[in-house]
């Protein structure tokens, strides 16, 4: 085991044998990362040799969906990652230069596909820092709280301002992500972004004065922290940009092309994009309000306990935006708090696997996918190493995620702060300052025994066999 160790922490060697796997580097369209996974959009997913890249020592396991083939790797994505990049013929912005790709044949995807694939593509890159803004605005909130810094001190202002401006400015951040995703400038989508924000558009709206644009009417909407009218804007930006370069000579496009660009995105999000997308992102949150207020432990319960199957299709993402988008526009996320039990869940029923069984290696398995689950937050070793493979822990492990999702709902848990990943660090966090903190706990707790105990119980090293 410990030369397997020694193996997987050589990242060049990992990367290697992932690329020639997967048909090498001219098979690779971009490749883009998050927590755990590598996310790679191939150009032809049938010459990806996937029961290969499952035996390369360093993958966890693979996941193709969403329209991207997903290698698990843990904790150590970042470093196989640039791994990757360091390859010939790969870049890590997303681009290969191989192949340009108006020579790719289109792909034909489902909707569903489609919006998994635009939302983990706009929102991935953002993560990190929204973590690092939720855990920051969690320790201010922290410190107000119990006394140990006032809040008409300075230091209290600059602690607030560092949790709260990821979450202020997000309309420019997501512009870039966004515009990137779609094919535009990156900085022109943060120009979009920058528009929405601009103190005097702020000034208007808040005012409640009547504005028009060239006598059309315009209906401004409060733009700080929105998600959706930047993420519309910039996929019209892409089309608009698109557009206009099929038709103009290329000696020229380059200057007016960014003018003409923001000169009709803008306009057109202000008065149609932005209201519109309001209205949807309120009628969303109405319907995820009304399905945990009627019936709070049915949702939970069925929320939670479908929760690794969609992180598992790569179907999370949409979910997460639009939870997102309700604590932005309601101050509200009322659903997200459901699914805070799974990788608790996943955790305890490897663990109840490494106590069961007699096998040495699985034993260990279990036991390292245990601690990466309580303390470094990441389900992956659990939920492929050991119950999914086995199955009979996977569905221990759903099933009490949803019985703890149920509790918290029962509990009225409402994420009013993002306070970023739960775990054993920020509980405290959860507990004291969002109402149902108290359920929070218990759900997780119940969540991490129940699926050790039944895991335990019901696992078998027949099934090693099998």
């Amino acid at each position: 085991m410990k030369e397997e160790n020694i193996m997987a922490k050589d990242y060049d060697a990992l990367a290697r044998s992932v690329v020639e796997k997967i048909g090498g580097a001219e098979n690779i369209q971009s490749v883009t990362h998050c927590v755990t996974r590598l996310r790679f959009k191939l150009r032809d997913e049938s010459k990806a040799q996937t029961a290969d890249v499952k035996k390369i020592k360093g993958v966890v396991a693979v996941v193709q969906a969403g329209g991207q083939y997903q290698v698990v790797i843990g904790s150590d994505v970042d470093d196989a990652y640039q791994a990757v990049g360091r390859i010939p013929g790969i870049q890590l912005d997303g681009a290969v230069d191989v192949v340009e790709k108006d020579d790719l044949p289109k792909e034909k995807k489902s909707a569903l596909n489609v919006v998994v694939d635009t939302v983990s593509g706009a929102f991935m890159p953002l993560l990190p820092a929204m973590m690092a803004g939720g855990l920051l605005k969690a320790l201010c909130a922290m410190v107000s709280t119990f006394g140990l810094v006032s809040t008409e001190s300075t230091t209290y202002t600059i602690l607030y301002a560092l949790g709260d401006a990821f979450f202020y400015f997000l309309p420019i951040l997501l512009g870039a992500s966004a515009a990137k995703k779609f094919g535009a400038n990156q900085f022109l989508g943060m120009f979009v972004g920058a528009v929405f924000l601009y103190p005097q558009i702020t000034e208007l709206q808040s005012s409640g004065a009547a504005v028009d644009f060239f006598g059309i009417p315009v209906d401004l909407i409060s733009y700080p922290q929105t998600v959706l009218p930047v993420l519309v804007a910039c996929l019209l930006l892409a089309f608009v940009d698109k557009s206009l370069r099929k038709f103009m000579p290329k000696v020229i496009a380059n200057i007016f092309v960014p003018v003409l660009d923001m000169l009709i995105t803008v306009p057109i999000a202000l008065i149609v994009i932005g209201p519109v997308t309001d209205a949807i992102g309120s009628a969303i949150a109405s319907g995820v309000s009304f399905l945990i207020t009627v019936a709070p432990p049915v949702t939970g319960f069925l929320v939670g306990a479908l929760w690794s199957l969609m992180i598992m299709l790569g179907m999370h993402m949409p979910l997460v935006m639009i939870e997102v988008n309700n604590l932005m526009t309601t101050g509200h996320m009322l659903m997200l708090p459901v699914t805070f039990p799974c990788t608790f869940a996943h955790a305890g029923a490897a663990l109840g696997v490494a106590l069961r069984t007699k096998n040495k290696d699985l034993k260990e398995i279990g036991f390292s996918a245990f601690s990466s689950g309580i303390l470094g937050t990441i389900s992956e070793p659990a939920i492929y190493g050991v119950n999914l493979k086995y199955k009979r822990p996977f569905v221990c492990a759903s099933l009490f995620t949803g019985v703890g999702g149920a509790i918290i709902a029962a509990s009225g848990a409402d994420c009013i702060i993002n306070l970023g990943t739960i775990s054993i660090y920020t509980m405290p966090a959860f507990v004291s300052l969002l109402p149902g903190g108290v359920g929070i706990l218990i759900g997780v707790i119940v969540g991490l025994v129940g699926s050790a105990v039944s895991a335990y119980l019901t696992f078998s090293d027949k099934l090693i066999e099998e």
